[in-house]
């Protein structure tokens, strides 16, 4: 049996080789987000509650990144080592899941490429030596997909096993609220069953509801009001969706300081609405744009690494690196929407588009196309592109061999 997946772990060590040479060379200097994860998880530790410092909490940021560094570092001090082995472990369930996931789905040639396109990819190397959600938030979605598709267990059984962790994977991002209803999408496209399936989504939502409860019922006597996991919502909302926005990043406006977070949530929430009500032709296009900004570069793993990078070799390394990201990341993206094509014409389109690999990149793509755009939103959706990529790659060298046995005897 450990023989058939050879192949496999040679990959997977290959990706944590290049990944340990880049933990060496690049030393964890948080920045951005990555220091708000670092301050949090910091504070949790030493006992002081979530937020940038004792008696002012927060919850703007998801909590679950800064739960799981705060364990770390209660464990073994404010040291970066074991978050960046967590990393690497990390690294190690993205890849041999989504290559289980492309052999389920397609055969063991493009689960192998599948392993090899996400062992070398740039930016997934570089986020080794950056504190963030990306990485775990990736593991736990492609774990939930696959414990869904498992037939080896009861739906019942299922539907438990991937509520749970899709509970842990929306303490990350709260975006995975609603994959269930993708989970059921899908599923029900492929067995037809819409009452099972109507059931074992109601258990997931009911088991994430409880699980999720906790963190609500904290926020909520923090806030004085109704809050789930996150109080930034509105915030990214507005972002892409205000008469200034430029798809991207903005500060909040200053109508909106002295309220607390959940106030200043609704508040924003209830601007970017009207926003859109009033002008709903410039909020489609501004959509479009925003589909195409989170789409159109992969540089966030350099840029999140600036301040190491600079350090140890100067400025004249970021140009060199982001181009190397840039080139990859087009190549794979090329090859994946091509790779959407090709399952469109082996499957059928209906197939096509209940596909875990289309539903699953489409919806996070969609999420931030209405929100706010950044070349890291795409993230859960590399390893869905990367098996897309694959089946593209392959049927491109099948078509190539059947070319040179039909110019050989002729």
């Amino acid at each position: 049996m450990l023989k058939n997946y050879l192949p496999d772990i040679r990959i997977i060590l290959i990706a944590l080789g290049l990944r340990i040479l880049w933990a060496i060379a690049v030393p964890v200097i948080p920045v951005s987000d990555s220091n708000a994860y670092d301050t949090f998880a910091l504070n949790l530790a030493t006992g002081q509650g979530y937020g940038w410092e004792s008696g002012d909490p927060t919850a703007y940021w998801p909590p679950g990144t800064s739960f799981v560094y705060a364990l770390f570092y209660w464990l073994f001090g404010h040291n970066y080592l074991p978050i960046i082995v967590f990393n690497l472990l990390l690294t190690a369930v993205i890849i041999w899941v989504s290559m289980r996931l492309a052999e389920t789905w397609f055969n063991r040639r493009i689960a192998i490429v599948t392993g090899i396109i996400l062992a070398l990819w740039p930016s997934q190397i570089q986020f080794t030596t950056v504190l963030a959600s990306e990485l775990l938030f990736t593991a736990l979605v492609l774990v939930g997909l696959w414990l869904w598709l498992n037939e080896g267990l009861t739906l019942r059984s299922r539907a438990l096993g991937v509520a749970v962790v899709l509970a842990a994977a929306s303490y990350v991002r709260p975006t995975a609220l609603l994959i269930p209803i993708l989970l059921l999408f899908e599923r029900a496209v492929r067995t037809r069953e819409i009452f099972k399936n109507l059931t074992a989504t109601l258990v997931m939502f009911v088991v994430m509801a409880l699980l999720i409860a906790p963190w609500s019922i904290r926020n909520t006597q923090v806030f004085g009001q109704f809050t789930t996991i996150s109080t930034n919502s509105g915030a990214n909302l507005w972002m892409g969706n205000n008469p200034e926005s430029t798809g991207g990043y903005m500060p909040l406006p200053p109508e909106a300081k002295g309220m607390n977070e959940a106030q200043r949530d609704d508040y924003l929430k209830s601007a970017a609405v009207a926003h859109i009500k009033e002008k709903p032709f410039l909020f489609i296009r501004r959509s479009l744009v925003r589909l195409v900004q989170t789409h159109a570069r992969e540089s966030i793993g350099v840029s999140w690494n600036e301040k190491g990078l600079v350090k140890r070799y100067g400025t004249g390394v970021l140009l060199p690196l982001k181009i190397i990201n840039q080139l990859y990341w087009l190549a794979a993206l090329g090859l994946g929407l091509i790779g959407i094509v090709l399952l469109g014409k082996q499957q059928g389109w209906v197939m096509m588009i209940s596909h875990p690999t289309v539903l699953f990149w489409g919806y996070f793509a969609a999420v931030h196309a209405v929100i706010v755009a950044q070349d890291r939103y795409h993230f859960p959706s590399i390893p869905m592109i990367a098996i897309l990529a694959a089946l593209t790659i392959l049927s491109l060298l099948k078509v190539r061999q059947k070319r040179q046995k039909i110019s050989e005897t002729s």
